[in-house]
């Protein structure tokens, strides 16, 4: 996951289009996801880090296909280059919050019967 992230460095060092445009919160965003892996290193349950790394580098890989990896959006190419990893890891992260969003509209409408 070093090499996913090693471009964030790059793309942080100089000035990049995406802090000059309406995507700068996306991007921070994104940036932030390599701290996140970082923090789950300190996680001592095993379980618990394999989970919190899968859904980092899920959402790492959705902020991808949102901005490229520069953060202005337009290298559509990035998806060909796509490691399975990051995919799997995507699908994975999309299956967890769906889940979750479907329980919550679950509890607000048995909470709206009430």
């Amino acid at each position: 996951s070093q090499k996913l992230h090693d471009h964030a460095l790059l793309a942080t060092s100089g000035t990049s289009a995406s802090t000059e445009s309406n995507n700068a919160p996306l991007w921070n965003a994104r940036m932030r996801t390599r701290e996140l892996m970082r923090i789950m290193n300190c996680v001592q349950c095993n379980k618990c880090r394999f989970h919190g790394k899968i859904a980092v580098l899920g959402l790492s890989t959705a902020f991808q296909i949102l901005l490229g990896r520069t953060g202005d959006g337009a290298d559509g190419g990035d998806l060909l280059v796509m490691h399975r990893v990051e995919l799997a890891a995507l699908m994975t992260t999309m299956s967890k919050y769906s889940t979750a969003i479907d329980y919550c509209t679950q509890m607000q409408q048995q909470a709206a019967k009430e």
